[in-house]
């Protein structure tokens, strides 16, 4: 039998054995499905294994063969440690990538140990003589890697030979994974993105990587690295495929799946296609306090030069209507910004038409609200020192919310401008010290006016409070 030896290049490890005894866990260990087997020799005697990596515990072998794997975060702080089994008969999904052969009772003085692979099917014509590593005297361990089988399902069988002798065999059945892949068939670039999930995958595997491209000129936006996915609590993978990082184009998105084992080996899942389409988007946040509202219309011709976004409310039909010119803010995307006060600050139905050199490109329409809640105590003695003015409700784009002050007494000869506080997205507040306003007492009146982006101002509510010596 001829020997096709395939080194595996294994980073330097500290590896230590020693006698059973009790380890102080951090974290409560977790029964999960195991992605190894464990073969002692004859004669040899099971004890427990500690093996350590990098200076830090990475698994352990207990004398009933199961496994504890360790977890750690980048800071090198241990997330969790999970606890398998090792008992015949070996059964391992496909998805697993690959797994572990761990010999116990090997003689100290061998030299080598290798663990010739192969596939029940079609005899040995895909052998695969991989190279051991030494853990410990007498602990050795050998990987399988169903790729090198061209991930054949079935038996595998392993013969393992010390210096050329064999002191053991096993084989195990790998079988294929009821895997879900999540994902729509058709989405609009007005939705800003969608999620890939995908679910079934081997508790084993340290990566799923999500490669992404549009059809539209090849892999000329593939994302580079790879996506990573982020492994929820269920244990399924997810991505965000974000159209800003492709151009906002239309068309078919392409997402191959990849997955990798704890030491980088790779086998390809399968892939997804998501068509999107052009169309007209814009915010969900439409209460008044927000000044203005954009409008976005996604997979606009390339060669078109401008685009207008004439708007109107419900209310007495067109009598509001304004032609805004739109602003081009990416590839195929226009915007076209609707200011509140050039259509009466009404509440209710707003309705904008997109052109493009007086061909209708779409059409998008929504609710303007003005729900805003504002609160400021009726009365507030001298010796409080101060009120406080809250307002909640207010969109997300306000960039700046300010609270002009006076006194009743003298006009607003004591007129201070207080910039608010954002204390969450939709929440803003300002404390007004009486020092301000040289401790007087009687009337004091607060406006608001909220600022957007683009240098729009409205004036959004106004309190009163009675300022008292008692």
């Amino acid at each position: 039998m001829t020997k096709k030896l395939v080194y595996l290049v294994i980073n330097l490890c500290l590896i230590f054995i020693l006698s059973v005894g009790s380890f102080a866990s951090i974290v409560t260990a977790q029964s999960t499905n195991s992605n190894y087997i464990v073969i002692n020799t004859e004669g040899s005697q099971r004890q427990r294994i500690y093996i350590y990596e990098q200076g830090r515990l990475d698994s352990e072998i207990l004398p009933d063969n199961s496994i504890i794997q360790y977890a750690y975060d980048t800071n090198g702080n241990m997330l969790k440690r999970s606890k398998g089994s090792s008992s015949e008969p070996y059964i391992f999904g496909i998805t697993s990538v690959s797994y572990d052969i761990y010999i116990n009772g090997v003689q100290q003085n061998v030299q080598q140990v290798h663990f010739p692979t192969w596939t029940d099917r079609n005899g040995q014509d895909d052998i695969e003589w991989s190279v051991g590593e030494k853990l410990a005297n007498g602990v050795w361990k050998g990987t399988v890697v169903f790729n090198k089988h061209g991930g054949e399902l079935g038996t595998y069988i392993t013969h393992i030979y010390a210096d050329g002798t064999m002191v053991g065999s096993t084989a195990a059945e790998v079988r294929t994974d009821e895997v879900t892949v999540t994902a729509p068939s058709e989405t609009s670039l007005a939705s800003g993105f969608y999620n890939i999930q995908v679910s079934g995958i081997a508790d084993s595997i340290k990566e799923v990587r999500f490669p992404t491209w549009t059809e539209n000129k090849g892999q000329d936006d593939l994302v580079n690295p790879w996506i990573t996915g982020e492994k929820l609590a269920d244990g399924s993978w997810r991505i965000k495929v974000p159209f800003s990082n492709h151009n906002y184009e239309t068309g078919n998105y392409i997402t191959h799946m990849y997955l990798f084992d704890r030491y980088g080996n790779k086998a390809a899942l399968g892939g997804k296609v998501v068509n999107v389409i052009g169309g007209t988007g814009g915010s969900k946040e439409t209460d008044l306090s927000g000044v203005s509202y954009d409008v976005f219309i996604y997979g606009v011709d390339p060669l078109i030069q401008s685009v207008q976004f004439p708007t109107w409310t419900a209310n007495q039909n067109q009598d509001d209507i304004e032609w805004i010119e739109g602003v081009k803010v990416g590839n195929g995307v226009w915007k076209g910004t609707v200011v509140y006060s050039k259509h009466n600050s009404e509440t209710g139905r707003y309705i904008t038409h997109v052109y493009s050199s007086g061909k209708f490109l779409g059409a998008w329409e929504f609710n303007v609200t003005n729900s805003q809640n504002l609160k400021a105590p009726n009365t507030a003695k001298i010796s409080d020192k101060y009120y406080e003015v809250t307002i909640e409700g207010v969109p997300g784009n306000v960039t700046r919310l300010e609270f002009p002050t006076w006194t009743n007494s003298n006009g607003q000869d004591d007129i201070y401008w207080y910039q608010g506080e954002r204390e969450i997205n939709n929440k803003w507040r300002i404390r007004i010290p009486f020092a301000h306003h040289g401790n007087e007492t009687g009337t004091y009146i607060t406006h608001l006016y909220a600022h957007d982006g683009y240098g729009n101002i409205r004036a959004v509510g106004g309190v009163t409070v009675n300022v008292t010596n008692q």
